[in-house]
């Protein structure tokens, strides 16, 4: 006995073309190139909705014949939508242990000359829809008979008459309930026809939901069953792996892909022994990284594993930017150790609390105006880097460039607030007042953050109220405005909204900056004023959480107040006042 492997292979090795299926008529295997007479479904498995529509219906009668009969059926000059005329030869077997026969379907060009009679030529296909009907007419036809014959026994037997009329109107009635119970179940099937057809509805509905999420997924994904036979597949597993529509029901032990991953055979069997998914990462022959996850196909009824579904996601960029999150992380943990053994000479050093207060306010201003020298150069070195990859189009260079601008520009910031915070503690912040017009100063402020938006960020300023000139600290109150609309900035989304108004009214300035991002938890709002504190959603982003202590001294500073409103999950909204007195 062959294995089912080597039947395919000589099959195909024989340049046949056609199918195999089981007695409920659904294809089990394919060889050879079906392209040209089935339709390209690749989650389908039932023959007549793999076949064109307009030769169906006469293959499925074809079929049903040879099962029945046990006899090979040949129908002849079938038309295809991809091919002028074909022939289709259909043989019922038995394989193994099996009881039920099987079919193999072949599919070949036509051919002349012949005269067996199990072959049906176009003139005979309604031969084969008639074949039912015609069964059903030579019963009637007996049942016909055999009342004539009742009748002429009553004519025959008249003193018998009136016994055979009761027998009859018995018969009668028995057939007027019969047909009463024929009508209940005919109306029962009718319910069940519905039911079946909303179901069939259903299924269809979700076997197009499946098509459409399959074709929608970036990543290639593939199922086999219990024997390895590839099932399905998403379009994007044909560029991930380099599979083919013909490949459907072949061993994947016979496709050849570009991952290269040895292991793939055994670990679908192990996945299908234990039921554990597998995670394991390989490459393709054109360099890409691929996580390659192999997880068990559940039957949700039975809980019974049968197959597998393997899938491809492109790691190659994540990879990269691992590797150079490593490199910085290495730099980062050598800073911090650099840092450590500096705070340790000078722990040593600071034995007053005096002389601790001085050191520390002297290398606090020292260390923000060291850092700006070396920073300015990183940025213009980053600066200059990305513009030459933008004119060498270089991607990848310009992605790496970009990352090193925005970490100079936190570490500035962070410097900032440190020296900021150091000048507040030591009482030298001495306010200077000067007349300004608050729309322009605005405009500007909203002009330069919009620069430093997320994608999708917009930042949108208006003012309200006839007046525009007010007297205050120019330099502070850019501060706060830079710092509210930076967190703003930092703790939204993309493609969000960032709402900045002024308002002078009744000597009054008003500045809101609200947003629409996470939010500040209710139980860390009565501590975010404090210096160096972070609500406890923030620990992913960076930050010092000096900005807010310094925004509220600021403000303090030329006797202004603060105050905001936030819920969790839906934006924070900061307001701003201050004492003016508007020019006449």
């Amino acid at each position: 006995m062959m294995k089912k492997d080597e039947q395919i292979f000589i099959l195909e090795a024989a340049g046949l073309n056609g199918v195999c299926t089981n007695h409920r008529l659904t294809v089990t295997k394919a060889f050879g190139d079906t392209t040209a007479y089935l339709k390209d479904e690749n989650f389908v498995y039932e023959l007549g909705e793999l076949l064109p529509d307009k030769v169906s219906v006469i293959v499925k009668a074809a079929a049903c014949q040879a099962l029945a009969s046990n006899q090979p059926v040949t129908l002849r000059g079938l038309e295809f939508p991809n091919a002028q005329s074909v022939d289709i030869a259909i043989y019922p077997f038995v394989t193994g242990a099996s009881v039920a026969r099987q079919l193999l379907l072949l599919f070949t060009p036509p051919i002349r000359k012949v005269t067996d009679h199990s072959i049906f030529k176009p003139e005979d296909f309604q031969l084969l829809t008639r074949q039912h009907q015609a069964g059903l007419e030579e019963k009637l036809a007996k049942a016909e008979h055999k009342l004539e014959l009742a009748y002429a026994s009553m004519k025959s037997a008249d003193e018998n008459a009136q016994s055979v009329n009761e027998e009859l109107q018995s018969a009668n009635e028995e057939m007027l309930s019969a047909n009463e119970e024929l009508q209940s179940v005919n109306e029962e099937l009718q319910t069940v026809n519905r039911q079946q057809q909303q179901i069939n509805t259903e299924l269809s509905e979700s076997n197009d939901d499946l098509n459409n999420y399959f074709r929608s997924n970036i990543n290639g994904q593939l199922f086999v069953d219990h024997n390895l036979l590839l099932k399905r597949f998403s379009p994007a597993t044909v560029k991930h792996i380099n599979l083919r529509e013909t490949d459907i029901g072949r061993p994947l032990t016979h496709i050849t892909t570009n991952i290269r991953l040895q292991s793939l055979v055994s670990d679908i069997q192990k996945v299908m022994l234990d039921g554990q998914t597998i995670i394991r990462e390989a490459e393709s022959t054109d360099g890409k990284i691929y996580q390659v996850m192999t997880m068990p196909y559940i039957h949700q009824n039975t809980d019974n594993i049968d197959g597998a579904i393997v899938s491809f996601y492109d790691i190659t960029e994540l990879k990269a930017l691992l590797a150079a999150l490593d490199i910085s992380n290495k730099c980062l943990t050598e800073s911090v150790a650099a840092m450590e053994v500096s705070q340790e000479k000078v722990s040593r050093l600071l034995e007053k609390e005096k002389l601790l207060n001085s050191l520390k306010s002297r290398f606090v201003s020292m260390a923000s105006h060291e850092f700006k020298t070396p920073l300015t150069s990183i940025q213009l070195a980053a600066e200059l880097i990305g513009s030459v990859a933008l004119k060498l189009d270089h991607p990848i260079v310009k992605k790496y460039t970009d990352t090193i601008r925005s970490a100079v520009n936190n570490l500035t910031n962070i410097l900032n607030d440190f020296l900021s915070l150091e000048l507040l503690e030591t009482g030298r912040v001495d306010p200077i007042l000067s007349e300004f017009d608050v729309v322009k100063f605005a405009t500007d402020i909203t002009d330069d953050m919009q620069s430093l938006a997320k994608r999708g960020q917009q930042i949108s300023y208006r003012h309200f109220g006839n007046d525009r000139f007010v007297t205050l600290n120019p330099s502070l109150l850019k501060n706060c405005i830079i710092n509210l609309i930076s967190n703003a900035i930092k703790y939204s989304g993309t493609d969000s909204l960032i709402s900045f108004s002024t308002r002078i009214t009744a000597g009054k300035l008003t500045i809101i900056i609200s947003d629409n991002g996470i939010g500040i938890p209710e139980e860390d709002q009565k501590y975010l004023f404090e210096a160096f504190f972070r609500a406890r959603n923030t620990e992913n982003i960076p930050g010092t959480g000096l900005g807010l202590n310094i925004v509220t001294r600021y403000t303090a500073l030329m006797n202004g107040k603060i105050r905001f409103k936030s819920q969790l999950g839906s934006g924070t909204a900061f307001t701003i006042t201050f004492p003016v007195k508007v020019k006449q």
